[in-house]
């Protein structure tokens, strides 16, 4: 089941040469007209590509899900197979009904492209391998300016899901109040791509792992804050690490939780790069209260671990395996030591 959502593909329409002629102007539609956004939306499908712009400041209240639901459960518009655009100011579309369904999802080979939208309260959770709780994207998904909170998931990515071989690029905008079993706040599946610069990924909460993200494939975080997310049985408060690459530059992990290891971030076999970032007021119940390291290689450049806290040991850096390599980076002021067990961090005191 998990294996076939996120590898299951949706044809897209290819749109007919008569309508390659040149750009259409943007649909208007009507504020809190839910119809007319569905419509706008299976035209663009249609057509193969599309734009609509909704009504600056008003909230499209979803309160069944669209009559042709997608093959990864329900979803409350209709799945995007050409190139849209969605642009309002301040605009949202939202979830309103006691049945669960997502907002969105993106076939493979569709795109999507929010501008200054709001998706709120989605939920895959009719089905227990539900994920993508407000959007599940094996195609493309653009947001700028925008924000995804309050959504749930059975599975995996309260807030976003990428599936295999789906890439997400994420501009100056919030992932926060997300639920779900791992990746509480957006979950990166393997050939999974992520790319986030600025905005922020915060209060989300993980059953298992990786309360704010959980990437297995490839995710890079620019000028992004990490904070109050939490791992509420096993590891990565912040950011969990299970296979792939994870870059952080210039951003700040902070005070996200974890009930084992790894309250800041947990890297259980990736390649995880921290550049210019700070790492603190993270805490772990077990160990790592900044880092936790059990598997491939962590490397520090010119980076910030303080004022971690840790329940047994590695209050800044617990390394169980594979290598940590700190390069020209601080790791001092965490409790109860800065790296354990004694020497396995090159430079650091213990």
């Amino acid at each position: 089941m998990l294996a076939a959502l996120l590898g299951t593909a949706v044809a897209g329409t290819v749109p007919p040469a008569a309508h390659s002629l040149g750009p259409r102007r943007a649909a208007a539609v009507p504020c809190g007209n839910v119809t007319a956004l569905i419509q706008e939306i299976n035209q663009a499908n249609s057509r193969g590509s599309g734009s609509i712009s909704l009504t600056p400041g008003c909230d499209y209240r979803l309160t069944a899900p669209a009559r042709s639901p997608g093959p990864n459960g329900p979803n409350g518009l209709p799945v995007i197979t050409g190139n849209l655009v969605i642009s309002g100011a301040s605009a949202s579309i939202t979830r309103v009904a006691g049945a669960p369904f997502r907002i969105a999802e993106v076939a493979a080979g569709g795109s999507l492209t929010l501008n200054g939208i709001t998706l709120a309260n989605g939920s895959a959770t009719a089905t227990p391998e539900g994920s993508g709780g407000v959007v599940l994207t094996q195609g493309i998904l653009s947001l700028a300016n925008s924000r995804v909170t309050g959504g749930e998931a059975a599975r995996l990515g309260g807030g976003v899901a990428v599936a295999s071989g789906g890439t997400a690029r994420l501009s100056n905008s919030f992932v926060s109040g997300n639920t779900a079993s791992d990746g509480g706040g957006i979950h990166v599946g393997t050939t999974g791509r992520l790319i986030m610069g600025g905005g922020s990924v915060t209060e989300n909460t993980a059953t298992y792992t990786g309360g704010g993200l959980a990437t297995y494939g490839s995710t890079s975080l620019s000028s992004v804050t990490v904070s109050r997310n939490d791992a509420e049985t096993f590891e990565g408060g912040g950011l969990f690490a299970g296979a792939g690459d994870l870059t952080v530059n210039s951003s700040t992990i902070a005070t996200n939780s974890a009930a084992s290891n790894g309250g800041g971030i947990a890297n259980l076999g990736a390649s995880v790069r921290l550049v210019a970032t700070r790492v603190t007021q993270n805490e772990a119940e077990l160990g790592g209260g900044g880092l936790y390291h059990l598997a491939g290689t962590s490397t520090l450049v010119l980076a910030t671990v303080t004022g971690n806290t840790a329940g047994e040991q590695g209050g800044g850096v617990l390394r169980d395996g594979g290598a940590v390599v700190p390069a020209g980076s601080v790791i001092t002021g965490n409790t109860p030591d800065q790296c354990a067990p004694p020497g396995a961090v090159l430079g650091c005191s213990s």
